[in-house]
């Protein structure tokens, strides 16, 4: 019993580790500029929450009372979760650097409607703003 909720867990690491493996496929460039990739790595993260469901399910499981399991299935499962941590690590900096190109970005365009404003705005009765700082 035990032995086959280890093997179960072990082939939803597995399957968590690809769609991990898809979603760092992605750069922060194609996240901030293509919406279909964008729309894509939501739907493996959905996947991806799903299955750290199903794992938690089967850790309540094994918990329960099935203590003794052979040390090599600990020992693969050890192993994928660390291969997991590490690339949740590299996604979280894909993720970083994504959210800071389209924070880069806005203030671009946040900047340039300033300056729009300043100089393309109806003409004041008391005069002109001229900007000599740009």
């Amino acid at each position: 019993m035990a032995k086959e909720l280890y093997e179960r867990k072990l082939a939803l690491l597995r399957q968590l580790k690809e769609l991990t493996d898809q979603a760092l496929a992605f750069t922060p460039e194609e996240l901030v500029q293509d919406d279909h990739a964008h729309e894509r790595v939501l739907q493996l993260l959905a996947e991806r929450e799903g299955l750290m469901a199903s794992i938690d399910q089967l850790d309540r499981e094994l918990a329960q009372g099935i203590a003794k399991a052979a040390e090599a299935h600990k020992e693969a499962l050890r192993a994928e979760l660390l291969q997991i941590q590490e690339q949740n690590a590299r996604l979280e900096e894909v993720f970083q650097k994504s959210l800071a190109q389209l924070r880069e970005q806005t203030r671009k365009i946040q900047d340039g409607r300033q300056s729009q404003r300043a100089y393309f705005s109806r003409p004041s009765p008391e005069g002109a703003f001229i900007d000599t700082k740009r």
